[in-house]
C-alpha cells in the first residue's frame, strides 16, 4: 500500500510541473548548460552519496582493498578532469564487466571474491517508482525501477531532440511493444510531459498473449486512469504486428498532410519496415522523422528510410540509464553518429575480451551522473562498443555543450533485430546443448548467422550440418524459439519471441557451420550487409566473417547490436 501511495504522490507531483512544448524547449536549455558546466561536482555528489557513504554499494569492494578514498577520487578529478580520474579507476581495477554486472559470473579482482546481482547496483535515492523491462528474451531482461523525478528529467532531452529537428509540436507515435516494455510507455509519459502527447501507440506485440502479472496489469491502469484525471490521457496501445507496418504508414502520411512533419519513435527495423510499406502503397512520408533505437542504425537501414523522402535520428541508450546520446540535425558520414549527453553520462573505452572468440574490442564504460538515474554506474560495461570521439558540432546540442560523439555502436554481447534482444548465454546453451539433444548431432553441427538483408531488415539463418539426420525445419524454428523464451521467462520475454515469430527473421539452413580464419567453429556469426558487396570472407579479428567489398577486398569485422533501454 504504502508502495502504491507513494507511486500515486510521483504521479500528482510529476503532473503539476507539465510544461508547454516551447517552455520545456526553453528550460532544457538553460538546465543542460548548467548541468554540463557542473557535471565534475555533480558526479562527486552523485559518487560521495551513492557509493562511499552507501554500505551496500558493490563498488566499495573494490575501491577498499585498493584504499582508495573519497579524497583521492577528488584530486583526480581536479587535476586529470572526470574521464582521466575514471581512466585511474579502471587501472585500479575499479570496473565491472557485463557479465559481473548481471550476476552471471562472480567478481574477482583486487584480491576479492564475490558475486553480484542487478539489484545491488539499484540508485538507493529512488523512492516514488514503477518498474519495466528491456529488450531481452528468456531472462525477461533487466529490470529498470523508474523515478517520477528522473521522467521529468529525461523530458527536457526529448524537447530539446525534438526542438534541434523542427519537430517540437509535430505529431507524434509510439510503435513500442506494451507495458511492461520499457519504450513505449516511458516515452509516453515523457512526450505528454513536454506538451507533446503521442496520438498513437503502436504495439508490435498483442497484449492479450501476454502473460502479465496482477500488479502490473493494476500499475498499467492505474497509469492511464490517473492520465485521464490529470487532464492528460495517454494514447492506448493498439496492437499492429510486424506485417502491418502499412498502418503506420498510412497515419503519417495523413499526419503529414494536415502538418509540416511528423514523428514516429520506433525500433530501427520497424522504421525501415514503414518506409517500405509506404513505398509498396504509394504513400507519401517525405518529411517525417524517425527517432530509431533499440538496434544499430546501420547505413542500410538509413538508406532505405531516406529513400522514402523521410529521415532517421539515431537515439542510443541502455536500460540502466536511459538515453545518453542522439543524432542531431548536421550530416555526419556515420550512419548513427550520436552527440552523448554529457551532463548525464560519462564513457571510457576499456580493452575487452569478446566471450567466444578471439576478438578484443574497446567496449564503452559507463558512469551516470545523473541523480535520479534508476542504477547507480561507475564504470559499468553494459556490453557495447564503439568510436569514441570529441569535436565541435554547429547544432544545438553544440551550443549546450555536447562535444563528445558516438558512432559505430554495436555489442559483442547480444544479438538484436526488430528491437528484440537476447544474449549470448541464452542462444549458446539452445545451440551447443539443447538443439543437439532433440535433433542429434554436436555441438559444433549448429550456428547462428545474423545477417542484414539488402532491405535493411536483419534475418537468421541456423545453419544445421548435412551430418545431422533429416530433421523438421518447422519444428526446430518453434523449439529454438520457445527455448529463447524458456519456461521461466516472464511477459517480457515472451513479447520479444512473438516479434520473432511474427518477422519470420528465423530460417532453417541446411550448411554445414562455417569455421574461422583458424579453424574454429563458433555458435555464432555475424554477416554484415552493404551494398555493391559481392562475397564472404573470413576476417581476422576475432575469427568473424564479414562482406567483402570487390573494389577495396577490405573484409569487414562487427560483433553483435545493442539493446537499448529508452
Amino acid at each position: 500500500m504504502r508502495k502504491y501511495i507513494r507511486f500515486i504522490d510521483g504521479f500528482r507531483r510529476f503532473h503539476k510541473v507539465r510544461m508547454q512544448p516551447e517552455e520545456a524547449a526553453a528550460l532544457a536549455r538553460t538546465f543542460i548548460k548548467k548541468r554540463v558546466e557542473s557535471r565534475e561536482e555533480n558526479f562527486l555528489n552523485l559518487v560521495e552519496m551513492g557509493v562511499f557513504n552507501y554500505p551496500r554499494s558493490p563498488y566499495r569492494k573494490l575501491l577498499e582493498p585498493r584504499k582508495i578514498s573519497f579524497t583521492d577520487l577528488k584530486n583526480w578529478v581536479s587535476r586529470d578532469g572526470l574521464e582521466g580520474a575514471l581512466r585511474t579507476l579502471e587501472s585500479e581495477g575499479v570496473y565491472f564487466t557485463v557479465d559481473e554486472f548481471k550476476g552471471r559470473v562472480p567478481v574477482s579482482r583486487n584480491g576479492e571474491h564475490f558475486q553480484c546481482n542487478e539489484k545491488m547496483f539499484d540508485n538507493p535515492f529512488v523512492s516514488q517508482v514503477y518498474e519495466v523491462r528491456s529488450g531481452a528474451t528468456r531472462s525477461a531482461g533487466t529490470r529498470v525501477r523508474i523515478d517520477f523525478d528522473y521522467l521529468h528529467q529525461r523530458s527536457l532531452y526529448d524537447a530539446l531532440l525534438l526542438d534541434i529537428h523542427g519537430c517540437l509540436t509535430a505529431p507524434v507515435a509510439n510503435w513500442f511493444p506494451v507495458f511492461p516494455g520499457a519504450p513505449g510507455i516511458n516515452s509516453s509519459l515523457r512526450f505528454a510531459h513536454i506538451g507533446n502527447p503521442a496520438r498513437r501507440w503502436f504495439s508490435q506485440v498483442d497484449e492479450k498473449k501476454l502473460r502479465i502479472g496482477w500488479e502490473k496489469k493494476w500499475g498499467k491502469k492505474l497509469i492511464y486512469v490517473l492520465s485521464r484525471i490529470y487532464g492528460n490521457p495517454l494514447a492506448a496501445a493498439e496492437f499492429v504486428d510486424l506485417n502491418q507496418a502499412h498502418k503506420v504508414a498510412e497515419w503519417v502520411s495523413q499526419m503529414l498532410k494536415e502538418h509540416p512533419r511528423c514523428v514516429v519513435y520506433t525500433f530501427a527495423a520497424s522504421a525501415a519496415r514503414i518506409c517500405m510499406a509506404a513505398a509498396d502503397a504509394n504513400l507519401s512520408i517525405k518529411g517525417a522523422k524517425f527517432l530509431v533505437t533499440g538496434e544499430p542504425l546501420t547505413p542500410q537501414k538509413r538508406y532505405e528510410i531516406e529513400a522514402a523522402g523521410a529521415s532517421a535520428v539515431p537515439v542510443y541508450g541502455i536500460s540502466e540509464a536511459g538515453v545518453i546520446a542522439a543524432g542531431c540535425d548536421r550530416p555526419f558520414e556515420a550512419s548513427d553518429h550520436c552527440h552523448l549527453y554529457k551532463d548525464t553520462t560519462a564513457i571510457i573505452s576499456h580493452q575487452c575480451q569478446v566471450p567466444y572468440t578471439d576478438a578484443t574490442v574497446k567496449s564503452y564504460l559507463f558512469t551516470n551522473i545523473l541523480y535520479e538515474s534508476p542504477k547507480i554506474l561507475l564504470n559499468a560495461d553494459m556490453g557495447d562498443y564503439g568510436d569514441l570521439t570529441l569535436g565541435t558540432c554547429d547544432c544545438g546540442f553544440g551550443d549546450v555543450g555536447f562535444d563528445t560523439y558516438l558512432s559505430g555502436i554495436r555489442s559483442y554481447e547480444k544479438l538484436t533485430g526488430e528491437g528484440v534482444t537476447f544474449v549470448n548465454t541464452d542462444f549458446v546453451w539452445i545451440i551447443e546443448k539443447k538443439l543437439p539433444e532433440m535433433f542429434g548431432g554436436k555441438s559444433t553441427d549448429y550456428q547462428l548467422v545474423e545477417e542484414e538483408g539488402s532491405n535493411g531488415i536483419p534475418h537468421l539463418r541456423l545453419l544445421v550440418s548435412p551430418r545431422v539426420d533429416s530433421i523438421d525445419e518447422r519444428r526446430i524454428v518453434e523449439s529454438f524459439l520457445r527455448f529463447l523464451k524458456g519456461a521461466e521467462a516472464q511477459s517480457w520475454g515472451e513479447a520479444g519471441t512473438v516479434m520473432w515469430s511474427q518477422s519470420g527473421a528465423l530460417r532453417v539452413v541446411r550448411e554445414a557451420p562455417m569455421a574461422t580464419a583458424s579453424g574454429k567453429i563458433l555458435p555464432f556469426y555475424l554477416l554484415k550487409s552493404q551494398k555493391n558487396s559481392s562475397r564472404i570472407t573470413p576476417c581476422t579479428t576475432g575469427g568473424e566473417y564479414g562482406i567483402s567489398d570487390t573494389k577495396n577486398e577490405k573484409a569487414s569485422a562487427e560483433c553483435r547490436v545493442p539493446t537499448v533501454g529508452s
